[in-house]
C-alpha cells in the first residue's frame, strides 16, 4: 500500500468516526428532550401552561377540565400557573394567557380547575383564515437554541463533506476541475 493510500485511508477513518460522533451527539441531544426544551422554554405572558395535545377534542359540550397545580410535567389534563420569563414544566406545548382565562369564552377558571371549551378556532385576519390554537402560544424559545443547531448543521456538513473527499481519495478516484471561464 502506497504512502498516499494510507494517508488516504487514515483520513476516511477520522471524519468517519468524527461524522458517527457528531450525528451520535445530535440523535442523542434530540432523543433526551433537550431539544424540546428549548422550543418551549419560557413564558412569554402571564397564564397558565398547558399539554394542548391532552385537550384537543374537546368541544363546549364535552370540555376538558385540567387540574391547576404546581407541576414538574405536564402529562394529561394539567395546567400549571406561570408568570412571564418563568420556565416551562416538561411537556408544555402552550401558555394560555390570563385575557383569554378572563374572558371566559374559550377557558374558564373555576377554582382549581381550569376548563377549556373550544380549544382551536378558525380566524380571519388580513383576508386569510387561520386555525387559531393554544399550541405553540405565549412562548419564547432558548435564544442558544439557534446558535446550537448553526453549529451542528455546519459539523455535519463538514465532517459529511472531508468524509466524502476522504471516501473518494481512498478509492482512487480524482475529478478534474472544470474550467469555467468564458471566451477560450
Amino acid at each position: 500500500m502506497s504512502r498516499g493510500r494510507i494517508r488516504a485511508a487514515i483520513k476516511f477513518i477520522f471524519w468517519a468516526v468524527a461524522t458517527v460522533l457528531v450525528f451520535s451527539y445530535c440523535i442523542r441531544f434530540y432523543r433526551s428532550g433537550t431539544m424540546v426544551d428549548w422550543y418551549y422554554y419560557k413564558a412569554k405572558a402571564d397564564g397558565f401552561a398547558v399539554n394542548t395535545k391532552a385537550f384537543s377534542d374537546a368541544t363546549p359540550d364535552h370540555p376538558a377540565v385540567l387540574t391547576v397545580g404546581t407541576f414538574s410535567s405536564l402529562d394529561g389534563l394539567k395546567a400549571t400557573a406561570v408568570k412571564k420569563g418563568d420556565r416551562l414544566p416538561t411537556g408544555t406545548t402552550g401558555v394560555i394567557d390570563l385575557k383569554t382565562v378572563g374572558e371566559g369564552e374559550r377557558v374558564r377558571l373555576e377554582g382549581s380547575e381550569l376548563t377549556v371549551l373550544v380549544p382551536w378556532q378558525f380566524k380571519e385576519a388580513k383576508g386569510f383564515k387561520y386555525k387559531d390554537s393554544f399550541t405553540h402560544k405565549n412562548i419564547a424559545t432558548n435564544p442558544m437554541s439557534g446558535v446550537w443547531n448553526l453549529v451542528m448543521v455546519g459539523l455535519i456538513g463538514l465532517c459529511l463533506g472531508y468524509l466524502a473527499e476522504g471516501f473518494t481519495d481512498f478509492i482512487g478516484l480524482k475529478f478534474q476541475k472544470i474550467d469555467h471561464t468564458v471566451g477560450h
